[in-house]
């Protein structure tokens, strides 16, 4: 079965010129997290810039809080 799930944030692009000058736009970045038989990957999209992974290879560095109250 086939899980496709996406949400806009708020966020920034950098653009380095020629010159190693960054440039910094801040845009809505649309995050996707698709899973399948397959995998899973995690795309970031801004703009006309979109960025893909598998997930797997990320889940070492990839951790969820939970922040208790009280």
């Amino acid at each position: 079965m086939r899980d496709y799930r996406e949400k806009e944030v708020k966020g920034m692009v950098a653009i380095w010129n020629p010159r190693r000058i960054p440039t910094f736009i801040h845009d809505t970045v649309t995050v996707r997290m698709t899973s399948d038989k397959k995998g899973q990957s995690l795309s970031l999209s801004a703009g006309n810039f979109l960025i893909e992974i598998p997930l797997e290879q990320v889940q070492d560095i990839i951790k969820v809080s939970e922040r208790s109250e009280g």
